[in-house]
């Protein structure tokens, strides 16, 4: 193209003036508008089309009326262009501004949310359906407790690893694919776990790849957020998305108590989750699109359409019906690029592949090295708080197991509420910021301000839990400290993700990865010595000294917001 951008920009503005109605023939700023606004104009466009001139993607222009385009210098000399270029338009010579961030609709992008967020809590239920049977399976296997409970410690440890090779190929080969892998080797080893025989090796093997496909989850899920979701929103989207991961450990037991309630049918909690994957399957096979942007850019099925210009005339009055049709079992197998236009190329790059190399520069990033440490040391308190709750419950509250499962409800409601309240705020405050200052780049470590508050209701939520049990407070006392350690700690994970996923929009799976390592390892560790901490040094001062640990998330949060836009994503 050697047509000058300026003319061309304008050519394509007219043309959408001109088929929506309306005279306007300028743009607000990009990426930032509302995309049902622009899936309806677009709509407005296809409905009328019955020429290929007003087609918006086309793969040339002809070269008399772009070099005419060129001499173009009077409005009444462009419209007359405009018309004399009605048969070949070229998407290439839009701007980055004219494109729209996503293409899916409404109803496509409900249907995405919808299956990631069910994905999103097969693997933390996976991990907890399996824990209140592990009295009945060190009875069914013969072992001691210490060997039972490995179990558990090599599934937290392959779940932390895990994640990083999935997030390393979700940002390369597609997320499509990499879900169907995942829910495969899921649906697999549980059968395999439902009929396996009663030999303590097994089981161990067995565990190990069940915590690998189940790690895939909220790596591939941030990152499907990423590519379906402009950053004005990807607050509340996040949010939306860990609703699955946060119910997985509150639905999880109950299910497992109503399983193991008429015997000992611990099989079934390996069978059920098996159920669960072979749907999930289903429905990522048969309604889940490919979304990673350096395959198919903005979800536009007019990227691939490479057809010579009289294919454009003859097929042009079906393109406008057909664009937004939905078929079942899209984008199967592995995927390539639709197409290797230059533009395309450009708007949407391909990451280099990760690897070791790229993921020892991820961690020494201090963007990604903070938010990491600071989002593992509010895990780690919180799953001190949750591995301590039933002991203490049942020891010196002498609640019943149903009791104790009831308790588990108050500190899951408040996860859900942190995640939500915070994933919109954040959304809300940062669209104030780009209303007050238009004219310049909203600087993603703002939605870090949300964090100061949320690592402070944890504080206070872990040092008053802990001296609340020192005390033997009133069990109510106890729910409400639980419920400030859970509210605060979803508040600032998910404010983190987002965070990390606007700032390396192209390393979204990644960036969420190298987290979820971090996350899952100050979780492993805690839950391991959480108990004997409390014994050697007093459940009170335990749970003060975990609390003045997190004193360190704030004073990382505020180096990373005073020293904002120090650091930027072109590394990765």
């Amino acid at each position: 193209m050697e047509g000058k951008p300026f003319q061309k920009r304008k050519l394509g503005l007219q043309i959408n003036s001109q088929d929506s109605g309306t005279s306007q023939t300028t743009f607000h700023s990009t990426q930032d508008l509302v995309d049902d606004v622009i899936n309806e104009s677009w709509d407005r466009v296809n409905q009328g089309n019955n020429d290929a001139g007003k087609q918006i993607f086309h793969d040339q222009v002809d070269s008399s009326p772009s070099l005419s385009a060129q001499k173009a210098n009077t409005k009444e000399e462009e419209v007359a262009i405009k018309s004399s270029n009605s048969q070949s338009t070229d998407p290439l010579a839009d701007t980055r501004e004219n494109i729209p961030y996503t293409y899916f609709s409404k109803d496509r992008r409900l249907i995405i949310f919808g299956i990631i967020i069910f994905i999103g809590f097969l693997g933390p239920m996976s991990g907890n359906i399996y824990i209140p049977a592990l009295p009945l399976l060190q009875r069914e296997f013969g072992v001691s407790a210490t060997t039972i409970n490995a179990t558990v410690s090599v599934f937290m440890a392959v779940f932390s690893v895990g994640p990083l090779f999935w997030g390393a190929l979700a940002d390369f080969g597609g997320r499509k694919f990499l879900y169907m892998a995942s829910l495969s080797l899921m649906l697999i080893v549980n059968i395999l776990l439902a009929a396996v025989p009663v030999n303590i090796a097994a089981l161990f093997v067995l565990r190990v790849f069940q915590a690998f496909a189940s790690s895939s989850v909220i790596s591939l899920g941030a990152g499907t957020v990423t590519d379906v979701v402009p950053p004005k929103h990807r607050g509340k989207a996040i949010a939306y998305f860990m609703m699955g991961p946060n119910m997985g450990p509150i639905i999880a037991p109950i299910v497992a108590g109503l399983i193991l309630m008429k015997g000992d049918y611990w099989r079934w909690l390996f069978g059920f989750t098996a159920i669960i994957a072979g749907i999930a399957l289903i429905l990522v096979s048969a309604l889940l699109p490919e979304t990673l942007r350096c395959i198919v850019g903005n979800g536009d099925p007019r990227w691939s359409e490479k057809k010579n210009e009289s294919k454009n005339k003859e097929h042009s009055s079906v393109k406008g019906n057909e664009i937004l049709r939905w078929h079942l079992f899209p984008d199967m197998g592995i995927r390539k690029p639709v197409t290797n236009d230059q533009f395309f190329r450009q708007k949407f790059p391909k990451p280099p592949k990760a690897g070791i190399t790229l993921y020892w520069k991820m961690i020494k990033c201090p963007p990604i090295l903070i938010t990491s440490i600071s989002t593992a040391l509010l895990f780690s308190s919180y799953y001190a708080f949750s591995v301590t709750f039933s002991y203490y419950l049942e020891n010196d509250y002498h609640f019943t197991m149903l009791e104790i499962g009831a308790a588990y409800v108050c500190p899951g409601v408040a996860m859900l509420l942190g995640s939500q309240s915070g994933g919109h705020l954040s959304d809300y405050l940062r669209s104030r910021w780009i209303k007050s200052h238009p004219e310049k780049k909203f600087p993603a470590e703002c939605r870090l301000l949300l964090n100061l508050v949320g690592i402070l209701l944890t504080i206070c939520g872990t040092v008053g839990y802990g001296w609340s049990i020192f005390f033997h407070y009133h069990f109510v006392v106890l729910l409400v400290f639980s419920a400030l350690t859970a509210f605060g700690m979803t508040w600032c994970s998910n404010t983190s993700m987002t965070y990390l996923t606007e700032l390396f929009p192209k390393r979204a799976a990644g960036t969420v990865a190298v987290s979820s390592f971090f996350r899952n390892i100050g979780a492993a560790v805690s839950s391991a010595i959480i108990l004997q901490l409390c014994r050697a040094m007093g459940v009170g001062w335990c749970f003060t000294g975990l609390g003045m640990c997190s004193l360190i998330s704030l004073i990382g949060m505020l180096y990373l917001i005073i020293s904002q836009r120090k650091y930027t994503p072109e590394d990765f």
